[in-house]
């Protein structure tokens, strides 16, 4: 079993560019290797993944970076999802935008019932650019994704169970055990079984959509650069500041 754990935890385990770096090597690390199972988590139990980081990637506000960013980290999605062994999301604490990306990306969710995802990307009015809008809608439905991408819902782990967009909801307290459990019975089977069972379930219904990569990157990098995005992220900072204020009494 290979876990890899996103840690920026100054962040919310945002992503930045260095970690799509970090990201792309350990790829390679499992590419090679022989490993069963995989299983992504975040570090602490807070977040999982809050996002992209926000500072970071906003500095730059020309649709060009946009487009290179978005095509580069889908196209790591895309090899996440490929790896030929069961890819497992250890949800642990919050997903929201581009988390929740990643987190679809990876076969099933197993979470927190502390855990919440969204796809938060319309509050900053801008769309998933990294593979998340196919791979929700292959989880949840056409109508259910609409809605989720649009209304820009944050779920809760329970609610993320009954619409099928995580498998399994561990308590809090036991979640770290439980998540190592469940992914070392998997890992007991013989690995020719398990890619042979993943190879066979990806012939019914790939989760890869490469296809669809050109036309929602670049509509992505558009939205990006309007001033409209960047009125709403202003506006979403401003909110934030307002609620990390001291309260008077």
């Amino acid at each position: 079993m290979a876990v890899l754990t996103v840690d920026r935890p100054q962040a919310m385990n945002a992503i930045a560019l260095a970690t799509m770096d970090e990201f792309d090597a350990a790829l390679d690390d499992l590419s090679a290797g022989e490993q069963r199972v995989v299983v992504l988590t975040g570090a602490g139990d807070r977040a999982f993944i809050a996002g992209g980081d926000v500072k970071q990637l906003e500095a730059v506000r020309d649709e060009q970076f946009a487009l290179t960013m978005a095509a580069r980290f889908r196209e790591s999605l895309d090899r996440l999802s490929s790896l030929p062994v069961p890819v497992v999301c250890a949800l642990n604490g919050v997903a929201l935008g581009g988390g929740a990306e990643v987190a679809v990306a990876c076969d099933f969710r197993i979470a927190s019932e502390t855990a919440r995802i969204g796809f938060i990307q319309v509050s900053l009015a801008v769309m998933p650019a990294w593979g998340g809008i196919e791979r929700l809608t292959a989880l949840v439905g056409r109508a259910r994704a609409l809605h989720l991408l649009t209304a820009g819902q944050v779920l809760t782990a329970a609610e993320a169970f009954q619409c099928g967009l995580v498998e399994t909801v561990f308590p809090a307290a036991e979640f770290g055990a439980r998540w190592r459990e469940l992914a070392e019975r998997m890992a007991a089977a013989p690995r020719e079984v398990l890619v042979a069972i993943k190879a066979a379930v990806q012939a019914v219904e790939p989760f890869q959509r490469p296809d669809l990569a050109p036309q929602a990157t670049q509509a992505f990098a558009r939205l990006w650069a309007d001033p409209a995005h960047w009125q709403a992220a202003a506006e979403l900072e401003r909110k934030r500041r307002a609620d990390r204020r001291p309260k008077e009494s």
